[in-house]
């Protein structure tokens, strides 16, 4: 399982005139031997080319249009595993600039003070203002980052009752954006919203864990 993970890192990663149809191709094998269940990989002249609801159709173009500059050309990487309790989605949108988001929902088994701990020292926000809000339980937003923590037992996992399990998106952003300030902090934290939904539907969570609806202002 870890060297299926590892491969599909690079190939999230890997730049543009890297991703051929042979490296596809090998991303096809390797669901073949039980790691993802889904993975693609587009790119499309031009963000209003994009799905109407790209990333497993849970982030709206609408709100990647508003974020990102207009470019002629953009690649789309998506791959999942399956709802259980290793499950694992993700989505990279990057124009032919190099400046783009990703988002990801991934199954955790650490407690919030330890997620949060492990959130407060990562990446280039660390140290930079650090402001709560009001999503899933617990939820905290950098200038260019966001993340929120959610509880969630899969349905292919609520025999288990001595385990727990959450949820943990996250998003960050690369290079410049249309907006900044607090429109970009605010837009990040409805795409982790927004990723929370879609990663609560899918795992089918059996618990009732409140989110707000995506596309407004969040409640700090």
């Amino acid at each position: 399982m870890t060297n299926g993970m590892n491969f599909f890192k690079k190939f999230q990663n890997a730049p543009r005139k890297k991703v051929t149809l042979a490296s596809a191709l090998l991303a096809a094998a390797a669901i073949t031997l039980g790691c993802v269940t889904y993975i693609s990989f587009f790119q499309k002249d031009g963000l209003d080319k994009l799905p109407a609801k790209p990333c497993h159709g849970a982030i709206s173009r609408e709100t990647i249009r508003k974020m990102l500059k207009d470019t002629e050309s953009v690649d789309l990487r998506t791959f999942q595993t399956k709802p259980d309790a290793s499950f694992w989605t993700t989505c990279n949108v990057f124009t032919q600039e190099g400046s783009g988001f990703h988002v990801e929902a991934r199954i955790n088994d650490s407690g919030i003070p330890r997620w949060r701990e492990w959130q407060l020292s990562q990446g280039e926000d660390e140290g930079k203002p650090v402001i709560d809000f009001k999503a899933g339980d617990r939820a905290i937003s950098w200038p260019r980052r966001a993340s929120l923590y959610l509880k969630c037992t899969p349905e292919l996992e609520k025999d288990k009752p001595s385990e727990q399990y959450a949820i943990a998106i996250e998003t960050h952003i690369r290079g410049s954006m249309r907006i900044d300030g607090e429109e970009l902090r605010q837009t990040l934290a409805n795409i982790a919203i927004e990723m929370a939904h879609y990663a609560q539907r899918k795992v089918k969570c059996q618990e009732k864990t409140y989110l707000p609806a995506p596309g407004h202002p969040v409640p700090s």
